[in-house]
């Protein structure tokens, strides 16, 4: 029987190397109180240590030598933007290539030892994601920088490990193309290394990658992949504030190694939020419209069949008749989550009103709060598609 909690005794650095352990001690300040959690992350990372150089030796060559048969395509959404909906779905053909949660937590061992690890850890794991229940499974499609971390220390998914850290995190290392040369270069072949294995594991020729992260990074991204394709889906900035407040909270008991500090509040993730929407407005003039789709999160699930078929035929993806009842398939099996009721509170869109207004009037939304308040519930929409009138859409 699966487990409902989301608290465990080590935390995903135990699917981490030794190394890059060391190297996140190293600069990271591991409180008292989580000092055995830490050892035993720390103890059976050293124990699937074996394993972790002999996947090294075995798929070294493989990994350094693969090339990516067709552009990738990225979802860059602010996180709560619906960015799992839309990895989720696109991941449902046959031709996709995406990192899996079993990846991200055991990235160095995902080519050999999976077949033992990944039983043994969908047992451990909770069967649904805190706050939203969003079923879980080791071989579901999930964000890379969990993973990424597993592999070099650069990522600002530090700061669920170190929260009492998170300010000199997101100055350091929100901006991937701002590190060190050598940093840089150290996490373009993690990332290459990830999306490799990626390939090899899924069997997909096309990745298909969904990190909020990369909206700081599109053009490292584009020094990469020139031709990459990006969809930046989004929503009104009073709810992802809101949202991404209450989820973190939610993430927090089972990873953590340092206590939440008293000031983590609203205004901090609502700084986070403007740093990336700014790095993103700034860059994005470096995608060509050809390779460029922004869409609204409400949009998007009041006509996913429609959008879905817009994205295959915009970028080229295949055609869109023969795998669209893999979509249907999906939509049936997963009804719409169940949030937890957390309309913004006065103090979240006070501060969206104050700093962000001129991102809301970027992304085409009101600041009436009343009128945000009233506007249909996305969830809701969900349910409708979700059932047998999708199936005649499609």
């Amino acid at each position: 029987m699966r487990r409902n909690s989301f608290r465990f005794p080590v935390t995903t650095l135990a699917g981490s190397s030794l190394k890059n352990i060391n190297a996140l001690h190293y600069i990271h300040y591991v409180e008292p109180k989580y000092r055995w959690k830490f050892i035993l992350s720390c103890a059976a990372a050293g124990i699937l240590e074996p394993f972790t150089q002999a996947e090294r030796i075995l798929w070294h060559k493989r990994i350094r030598d693969h090339r990516l048969k067709n552009p990738p395509v990225f979802i860059i959404g602010f996180w709560r933007s619906g960015t799992t909906l839309l990895h989720n779905l696109l991941c449902q053909d046959p031709e996709a290539a995406y990192t899996t949660t079993f990846q991200t937590v055991f990235p160095n061992l995902l080519l050999t030892q999976s077949w033992w690890l990944k039983p043994l850890i969908n047992h451990l794991l909770p069967a649904q994601r805190p706050y939203d229940n969003v079923s879980m499974d080791m071989d579901f499609p999930q964000e890379e920088d969990f993973g990424l971390m597993n592999i070099q220390p650069s990522t600002i998914y530090k700061f669920f490990l170190f929260p009492a850290e998170f300010d000199q995190i997101i100055d350091r290392e929100l901006y991937t193309g701002n590190l060190s040369p050598h940093l840089i270069a150290q996490w373009q072949e993690a990332y290459r290394g990830m999306i490799a294995k990626a390939v090899f594991n899924t069997g997909g020729t096309r990745y298909i990658g969904k990190n909020p992260c990369h909206l700081t990074r599109i053009g490292v991204l584009k020094e990469m992949f020139p031709e990459s394709k990006f969809i930046f889906i989004h929503r009104h900035p009073y709810k992802v504030i809101e949202s991404l407040y209450h989820f973190i909270f939610s993430i927090f008991p089972g990873v953590q190694l340092q206590d939440v500090p008293v000031d983590f509040s609203r205004r901090k993730v609502l700084t986070l939020y403007k740093k990336a929407m700014d790095a993103y407005f700034r860059d994005r003039g470096q995608i060509p419209s050809s390779n460029l789709i922004e869409l609204k999160m409400d949009d998007f699930v009041r006509d996913i069949p429609g959008n879905l078929k817009e994205i295959y035929d915009k970028f080229g993806l295949g055609d869109f008749n023969k795998v669209s009842s893999r979509f249907n398939q999906y939509l049936e099996k997963n009804p719409a989550p169940e949030h937890k009721p957390n309309p913004p509170v006065p103090e979240t869109i006070g501060l969206v009103d104050q700093y962000a207004s001129g991102i809301m009037q970027k992304l085409g939304y009101t600041g009436n709060a009343a009128v945000v308040l009233a506007s249909p519930n996305p969830d809701k929409l969900f349910q409708f598609v979700s059932g047998k009138k999708l199936q005649k859409v499609l």
